[in-house]
């Protein structure tokens, strides 16, 4: 693994600053793979890039090395968000966001490695996602032998805030894509606004889907409750959307109770090597600075989870 120009070095869990983590357990190696939003910007004349911790029990963490040095010419020059990893073909594709240089939206992009810790190298030099939309956050979901690329249009762009689903055909767009669901709609969401950019809207972020025992696929996904409706934290939020279908194509509904209301969200799924269904999220969302990767054990009962 490549090393980066910070030192590499060994570190409790708790130690980590870290938003939008994912981990990718390797188990031919018995590894586990940390990836997340870090040095999204770069840091000083160093350009941005995405990095990896490595960990055989998920408490302690070395890194970070350097999964992705974006090449000269890239078209993602800033804002490095939310990679996540997914085993595709005998390979590796991350997906991650990027934001473009001026009239280039931001969008999710494909990486491709031999290797779950990189080095990645761009699938296209460009975003997957449509390039008329400002997008973040793409999961990668299988359903009958095909394959779908699925996002968030985001609220700077779209005030109430949309998850999308677009299929692929080798890691490129096909088609038109659909809405899964509409943040504005949900009954417990409160609005978010950023005074940086004088906006305000419904946010949606990291789509992450798991199929239930009873059939049903859930999606997990992230924004912000109205502590008035839910009396939880009020903060970043965890809420599940089902397909009783069990298809993408829906139909959906959101689940009455949110899934995590503790102002920690971002979530991803894996099963640690005894075979436990973990949740990924970062804790707490705020104050910024103060996040770090946690890690819940779930309990599957016949119709979804629970921590």
């Amino acid at each position: 693994m490549q090393s980066t120009h910070l030192p590499i070095q060994t570190r409790h869990r708790n130690e980590l600053h870290m938003r939008d983590p994912f981990v990718f357990p390797d188990e031919t190696t018995k590894t586990y793979y940390l990836f997340g939003t870090t040095f999204s910007d770069g840091i000083g004349d160093v350009e941005p890039g995405f990095h990896v911790y490595t960990s055989t029990n998920l408490e302690t963490w070395t890194g970070p090395y350097l999964a992705f040095d974006p090449p000269h010419g890239f078209w993602g020059v800033r804002h490095y968000w939310a990679p996540e990893v997914h085993a595709v073909d005998g390979a590796y594709w991350m997906l991650a966001t990027c934001k473009g240089g001026i009239g280039v939206h931001r969008g999710t992009t494909i990486l491709r490695a031999d290797h779950p810790a990189g080095p990645y190298r761009p699938l296209y030099n460009e975003a997957t996602t449509p390039h008329d939309e400002e997008a973040l956050d793409g999961t990668l979901y299988e359903e009958d032998g095909r394959r779908y690329l699925v996002y968030c249009h985001e609220w700077t762009q779209l005030y109430h805030g949309e998850i999308k689903a677009i299929a692929l055909d080798n890691g490129r767009p096909t088609g038109t894509p659909f809405r899964i669901l509409r943040a504005g709609d949900q009954p417990w969401i409160r609005k978010f606004s950023d005074p940086r950019i004088q906006k305000e809207g419904y946010l949606t972020d990291a789509p992450f889907f798991y199929r239930a025992v009873n059939g049903d696929l859930l999606l997990f996904w992230s924004s912000y409750a109205n502590t008035d409706i839910t009396g939880g934290a009020g903060g970043y939020t965890v809420a599940v959307t089902r397909s009783t279908s069990g298809s993408i194509y829906g139909p959906w509904t959101e689940d009455e109770t949110l899934f995590l209301d503790e102002d920690a969200g971002h979530c991803s799924l894996f099963r640690d090597f005894s075979g436990t269904l973990m949740l990924c999220t970062h804790s707490p969302d705020t104050p910024h600075g103060m996040e770090r990767p946690t890690f819940f054990p779930l309990t599957e009962t016949a119709d979804g989870l629970s921590i």
